[in-house]
C-alpha cells in the first residue's frame, strides 16, 4: 500500500474501528437500522458512506471488504454482536441521494466535496482527521538548492510532479490559485511538464535525483523524509507552502437520535486519552479524529473565495 494511499485508507478504517470501540465501552449505543425494526428484528448496524475517490489506487471492492472484515473482527474480538455496513460511492451525487434517503448513519466526505453540497444536504460534521498536533494537511512545493531555481517564479518552463488528485485535491486547488496569483499563465502552460506521482516519497527522490525540478508534497511526508535521510534536508528548499488545508469531514445525519450524536461526540473526547484509544491510533500510524470545528475549514474557505475573485478579476480585464 502506498503511502499516499494509506493516508486517507487509514483513517476510513480507524472511523469504523473507533465506532466500534466507543460501543465496546457502552459509551454510545448501536444504532438500528429503520429496515431491520420493520421487518420486527433489531441486528445492530453502522451503515457508513465512502467516496471511492478516498480508495483511488485500490479495487473499490478489496477496500470494502477490508473495511468490512475489519470491523467484524474488532467486534468479535471484543464481545460484541455488531455489524457494519460499508457503501463505496462512485460519485457524490450518489452519496447525496442516500443521505437524503436516510440510508446512513455516517458519512465520511473529502473536505472539498463537503464544501460543495453542504448547503443542499442534510449534514452534521462531527469529526475530521487529525494529524497529531493539526487537523488537516499543509504542503509545499521542493525545488533542489543547487537547480538555479530559487522561488516559484523560477519554475517557469520546468518540470513539476504533483499528488493524485483523488487524494489531494485541495493541493491541486492550491497550486492553481498560487498561479494565477502570481500573475502565471496555467497549470499546463507555465509548467513544461506536468506529473502525478503516486507517492510523497517518490516524488521527493525525483526532485532529489533530478528527475523534475519540483514537486508539491505534504508537509508531514517531507519532514518524516528529511529526518530519515538528513541529505535531503540540505539539498532541497522549499519554494512555497499551503495553509493547513482539511482533507476529509466526517458528518453524522440528522436522522440520528441527538442523544447518540451527543454521546459519540463526548464519547471521542474520553477515547482520546484511553490506553485503548491511544493503542488504535498508534496501530493505524494516526493522529486519529479530532471534534469538527468550523475554523478548520478556513483555509480550503479562503482559497475558493481566492479563487473565484481572482478569476472575476480576470474575466473583467478581458
Amino acid at each position: 500500500m502506498t503511502s499516499n494511499k494509506s493516508h486517507l485508507y487509514l483513517k476510513c478504517i480507524v472511523i469504523i474501528a473507533l465506532l466500534c470501540t466507543l460501543i465496546s465501552n457502552g459509551l454510545i449505543l448501536p444504532v438500528t437500522s429503520a429496515a431491520a425494526e420493520n421487518e420486527g428484528s433489531t441486528p445492530t448496524v453502522f451503515r457508513t458512506g465512502f467516496m471511492q475517490s478516498v480508495f483511488a489506487d485500490t479495487d473499490v471492492r478489496d477496500a470494502k471488504i477490508v473495511l468490512e472484515t475489519h470491523s467484524r473482527e474488532v467486534a468479535r474480538l471484543l464481545g460484541l454482536n455488531l455489524s457494519a455496513s460499508v457503501t463505496m460511492f462512485s460519485d457524490i451525487g450518489h452519496l447525496t441521494e442516500a443521505i437524503r434517503k436516510n440510508e446512513l448513519e455516517l458519512a465520511a466526505i473529502p473536505s472539498l466535496d463537503f464544501l460543495r453540497i453542504r448547503k443542499n444536504v442534510p449534514l452534521i460534521p462531527s469529526f475530521v482527521g487529525s494529524n497529531m498536533a493539526t487537523q488537516g494537511i499543509s504542503y509545499l512545493i521542493i525545488a533542489r538548492k543547487d537547480s538555479g531555481v530559487s522561488s516559484f517564479s523560477d519554475l517557469k518552463n520546468k518540470s513539476i510532479l504533483l499528488p493524485p488528485v483523488a487524494f489531494f485535491e485541495p493541493s491541486h486547488l492550491w497550486l492553481e490559485v498560487l498561479l494565477m496569483k502570481t500573475g502565471k499563465e496555467s497549470r499546463d502552460t507555465f509548467f513544461h511538464q506536468v506529473k502525478e506521482s503516486p507517492k510523497v516519497s517518490k516524488a521527493i527522490m525525483g526532485v532529489y535525483f533530478r528527475q523534475a525540478d519540483a514537486a508539491v508534497v505534504t508537509r508531514a511526508g517531507f519532514d518524516t523524509s528529511c529526518q530519515l535521510n538528513p541529505q535531503l534536508g540540505t539539498q532541497l528548499t522549499v519554494l512555497a507552502e499551503s495553509p493547513n488545508l482539511c482533507d476529509i469531514v466526517v458528518c453524522m445525519l440528522p436522522s440520528t437520535s441527538r442523544k447518540f450524536r451527543n454521546d459519540l461526540s463526548k464519547s471521542m473526547l474520553q477515547l482520546n486519552e484511553t490506553k485503548t484509544g491511544k493503542q488504535m491510533y498508534t496501530i493505524f500510524k494516526s493522529g486519529g479524529m479530532a471534534l469538527f470545528k468550523p475554523e478548520y475549514l478556513v483555509g480550503l474557505e479562503g482559497l475558493l473565495r481566492e479563487r473565484a475573485l481572482l478569476i472575476a478579476n480576470k474575466n473583467k480585464r478581458k
